[in-house]
């Protein structure tokens, strides 16, 4: 396979991921081959067969919390011309309408095969502390919800305590803008835009370097015009990052090395100064 269609395979295998989290499974075994294995969280998911597979899906549908993902990552690490194998690690977070708040660390292997001049998948394999989400009662769910509610309400306490700053936008009004609010910020000329996780636009009366200066730790300056939040990261891939709200931000290739090292590095930073 070349790599155009590594590429294509990356992001298929996300949006895959991303459409089975939010309890939709169909087109996911749309792309399983008729002798697919597919190997869980759960000790009783080591199935093989297309059939079996499906009928674990639909059982899995009926159980699950929706959920997004959050800074994802994925990488090819084979490609023996008809068969490609990505692997990938990413966080699944419960949405606004789940039960109760939970997130936990997924790592995940998928190997894609040509049959028949179309890419079908051979094997699936994830593994992480989610399968706990469908624990309805006991020791081990109780003690992951106080870990994982402390963990919501330390973000939000985050949020909440970060100082405003104050804007003065372009139609002359002077804005204060919570930073943890702001998903991005663009360069426009001698301004920039902040890219809201509202999705509002804010056009500001400053340069982009003289935003970096007002941010928290939390922003990362990927490119001489984009500053990311890496709360909001989605993916980081070759030669951009993927925003929750799809934007695609493109990466230096010369760069790329050491950016995704820096905001791998932050992200932990951010982790470990709030105790996880």
């Amino acid at each position: 396979m070349n790599h155009k269609t590594e590429a294509k395979l990356i992001h298929l295998t996300q949006h895959l991921l991303e459409e089975y989290w939010k309890k939709k499974c169909e087109e996911l075994l749309f792309y399983c081959a008729e002798q697919v294995q597919w190997i869980g969280a759960e000790q009783c998911e080591y199935i093989i067969g297309y059939e079996k597979v499906r009928e674990n899906f639909e059982e899995l549908m009926k159980v699950l919390q929706p959920c997004w993902l959050v800074n994802s990552e994925f990488d090819v690490v084979q490609n023996s011309g008809k068969a490609c194998t990505i692997a990938g690690r990413y966080l699944v977070q419960t949405s606004e309408e789940a039960e109760y708040f939970l997130q936990a660390e997924q790592r995940c292997t998928f190997t894609w095969e040509l049959i028949d001049g179309e890419p079908k998948i051979r094997h699936m394999h994830v593994s992480n502390p989610i399968g706990e989400m469908k624990i309805a009662e006991g020791h081990r769910f109780l003690n992951e919800m106080g870990r994982m509610a402390r963990k919501y309400m330390e973000d939000k306490i985050l949020d909440l305590s970060s100082p405003p700053i104050s804007i003065e936008g372009v139609d002359g009004g002077t804005h204060f803008i919570q930073t943890a609010n702001i998903m991005y910020a663009e360069a426009r000329a001698r301004y920039c835009d902040l890219i809201m996780k509202t999705g509002d636009v804010i056009s500001a009366k400053c340069s982009l370097t003289d935003f970096e200066k007002m941010a928290d730790p939390y922003f990362v300056r990927v490119h001489r015009s984009y500053i990311v939040n890496i709360r909001y990261l989605s993916q980081i891939q070759p030669f951009e990052v993927v925003m929750q709200n799809k934007a695609r931000i493109p990466v230096p290739e010369k760069r790329f090395t050491e950016i995704r090292e820096y905001i791998m590095k932050q992200f932990q930073m951010n982790k470990d100064a709030k105790g996880n």
